[in-house]
C-alpha cells in the first residue's frame, strides 16, 4: 500500500514530506552536467526545430568544452558575470553550461527588452563577457553605452565588428584533458536571475549549485521525465523554467526540443512530430492552444504531462484545454525563482497525487522533498490551518543565495523562511492553492480583494480579450478595483456594460467601484505576465 509521506507538525502547522533524501554528494553543477553528458553521450540532446538538426550529448559536450577552453583565455573568476541574451537556438545553452565547468556565473537577458530593460540589469551585474544573437546587437551595445561597459560582445554568427561563437568552437588542444572545476562550496552563486518586474524594478537572484542541482534532482523526482523523454519548452535562459528543464534533461539524459518562439498552431504539429513527452505552457500559450482548437489528425499519445505556470489558469479555460488532450495530465505547479524552480506540484509517481490531480485540477500541487512550508496571516503572523489563507512561506536548501549586490533581507521573515509573496490555502489532502500576490492584494473597507478573482469574472465576458484588475487609492475606501481591459475585435461594450456584468457577478465588496479603462494593448514582461505597476501608474497619471 502506497503510504503518503506529507507530515504536519500540529503545533506550529508547519508541513513537510518525509522523503527529504537529498544529501547527495555532488561537485557543482558544471561537473555534474559534465559527468552525465559524458555517460549519455550517445543520446540525443537537442532537435533543433528550425533546422531539423539533431544534437547528440556528445556534440554537446565537445561545445561545451572548447567555449569554456575559450573563455579561460579572458581571465574570468568566480567574481565575474557573463551574459547571455538569445532566443532559443543549438548554441545559446552552450556558454552556459561552459562557464559552470569553469564555476563562473552567468546571467540571461531576453531578446525581447527595451534598451531601457536592458541597461538597468547590465548596470547592476556589470558583465565581463557577452553571447547575443545578431538581432540584438543594437539594444546591446546601446545599454552598454548606457550602463558606461566596455565589454567584449560575442555575436552567434559570422560578424566584422565583434568576436563570432565560432570561434569559440574552434578545436583546443586541451579539449580530450579538460576537466571541469569542483566547487567547494556548494552555496555560491552559478545563475543570476532577475525578478519578473511586475511589481518594481528587477532584482538580481543568485541562484547556487545546491539549490540548481537539487531542483533538477526534484524534477525527475516527480515523475517529469520519464525513460526517453522530449521535453519542449518556450522560455529562453532569462527564466527559470528554461534551466530547470535544461538541467533536468542533462541528469536524466533527456532530449529537449528546441524552438525560436511560440507558435500555437505549429506548436500542435510539434507535439505530434517529435513525440513530446512533456511540456510546460504559460496559461497565456495554453490558452491561444485552446482558442485555436486541436487540428485534425494530431496524435498526442505520447504526451504524458503538460505543466502550466508562472500566472493564473482560469478555471474554465484548464478544464476545456484539459479536454483537448485525452490520455495527458494537465497540472498546475508553483515555483518561483528565489526557489530555483518548483516549490509545489504533484507527483505524478504516485497514485494518490495522480487521483488528486485529476479531481481537483485547480490546484497546483502537494509538498514536495526537501522543502518546508507554512502559511501565515500577514496581519498577525498567526499561522494557518486548513482551508485559511495566508502567505505562503518556505524554507529549503533550493532558496537562493540572495539578492546579488543587494540586502536581502526583507526576502525572509525573523526564522529564516523565505516570504513568497502568494497568498495561498491548503485543504485536507494537503492540495494547494493559489488565491493571489499580497503585494496585488486590494483593500476595500477591511476586506480583501483578490484581483485574480475579478480577472476571472472579466475573463467570461464574451467582448474581453485581455483584462487585468488593479487598485485606485482612496482614503475613506481604500483600494476601489478598477479593470483595464482590451477588448476582442468587432466587440463594442461600455463601462457601464462591463461594471454592471461584474456586479452581477461578485460580493458588494469586489464591484468596480474604481471604474473600466480599455487600451489597445496590456503591457507585458516577456512571459506574458502583465506589468500591473506600469498601469496603475499610467492611470494614476492620468495617461490612460
Amino acid at each position: 500500500m502506497e503510504i503518503d509521506d506529507i507530515i504536519q507538525d500540529k503545533a506550529t502547522k508547519t508541513i513537510s514530506s518525509s522523503s527529504n533524501n537529498y544529501n547527495q554528494t555532488y561537485r557543482g553543477l558544471g561537473y555534474e552536467f559534465f559527468e552525465s553528458m559524458q555517460q549519455n553521450k550517445d543520446k540525443i540532446a537537442q532537435y533543433i526545430a528550425e533546422t531539423g538538426e539533431t544534437d547528440t550529448y556528445q556534440s554537446f559536450l565537445n561545445r561545451s568544452i572548447r567555449t569554456a577552453l575559450h573563455l579561460k583565455t579572458r581571465n574570468l573568476n568566480k567574481n565575474d558575470v557573463v551574459c547571455l541574451c538569445s532566443y532559443n537556438q543549438k548554441h545559446n545553452c552552450i556558454p552556459l553550461i561552459a562557464c559552470t565547468f569553469l564555476g563562473i556565473p552567468t546571467a540571461s537577458l531576453d531578446p525581447s527588452f527595451t534598451i531601457n530593460d536592458a541597461s538597468h540589469l547590465i548596470k547592476l551585474i556589470k558583465p565581463k563577457i557577452f553571447f547575443i544573437v545578431p538581432e540584438v546587437i543594437d539594444m546591446i551595445t546601446e545599454a552598454m553605452q548606457i550602463a558606461e561597459l566596455d565589454s567584449e560582445v560575442v555575436i552567434y554568427g559570422d560578424t566584422e565588428k565583434f568576436t563570432s561563437f565560432n570561434d569559440f568552437l574552434a578545436e583546443h588542444p586541451e579539449e580530450d584533458s579538460f576537466r571541469p572545476v569542483i566547487i567547494d562550496d556548494l552555496s555560491e552563486t552559478a545563475i543570476i536571475f532577475f525578478s519578473s518586474g511586475t511589481t518594481g524594478l528587477p532584482k538580481g537572484i543568485c541562484s547556487n549549485h545546491r539549490a540548481i542541482y537539487h531542483q533538477g534532482v526534484i524534477m525527475n523526482h516527480l515523475g517529469i521525465l520519464g525513460n526517453d523523454a522530449v521535453v519542449l519548452l518556450f522560455s529562453t535562459l532569462y527564466w527559470i523554467s528554461a534551466l530547470l528543464t535544461l538541467t533536468g534533461c542533462i541528469l536524466k539524459g533527456s532530449a529537449r526540443l528546441v524552438c525560436k518562439e511560440f507558435d500555437p498552431i505549429k506548436t500542435w504539429y510539434l507535439l505530434d512530430k517529435y513525440k513530446i513527452t512533456y511540456t510546460f505552457l504559460a496559461p497565456i500559450q495554453a490558452y491561444r492552444m485552446l482558442t485555436i482548437g486541436r487540428p485534425d489528425g494530431i496524435d498526442t499519445t505520447s504526451l504524458n504531462l503538460v505543466i502550466t505556470g508562472g500566472a493564473h489558469f482560469a478555471s474554465e479555460q484548464l478544464h476545456k484545454f484539459r479536454d483537448l488532450l485525452p490520455g495527458t495530465f494537465v497540472s498546475q505547479a508553483y515555483g518561483c525563482t528565489e526557489l530555483s524552480g518548483f516549490g509545489i506540484a504533484f507527483n505524478l509517481t504516485k497514485t494518490k497525487d495522480r487521483l488528486l490531480l485529476h479531481y481537483k485540477p485547480e490546484s497546483c500541487g502537494r509538498p514536495i522533498p526537501g522543502l518546508q512550508y507554512k502559511v501565515v496571516d500577514p496581519d498577525s503572523d498567526n499561522h494557518c490551518g486548513f482551508n485559511e489563507r495566508g502567505e505562503l512561506r518556505i524554507k529549503s536548501n533550493c532558496i537562493m543565495s540572495g539578492y546579488y549586490r543587494q540586502n536581502s533581507d526583507t526576502a525572509f521573515d525573523g526564522g529564516g523562511w523565505l516570504r513568497t509573496g502568494d497568498v495561498v490555502f491548503y485543504d485536507e489532502n494537503f492540495c494547494f492553492y493559489i488565491v493571489d500576490r499580497i503585494k496585488e492584494m486590494l483593500k476595500f473597507r477591511s476586506w480583501h480583494v483578490p484581483p485574480a478573482a475579478l480577472e476571472m469574472v472579466l475573463q467570461a465576458h464574451p467582448a474581453i480579450k485581455q483584462c487585468s484588475v488593479i487598485g485606485i487609492p482612496d482614503e475613506v475606501d481604500g483600494d476601489l478595483p478598477l479593470a483595464v481591459i482590451v477588448l476582442n475585435n468587432n466587440y463594442t461594450v461600455t463601462e457601464e456594460d462591463i461594471k454592471e456584468f461584474v456586479a452581477e457577478r461578485v460580493n458588494d465588496t469586489h464591484k468596480l467601484r474604481g471604474g473600466v479603462k480599455f487600451l489597445e494593448s496590456l503591457p507585458v514582461t516577456p512571459s506574458g505576465k502583465v506589468k500591473k505597476k506600469e498601469i496603475r501608474d499610467l492611470v494614476l497619471r492620468g495617461s490612460i
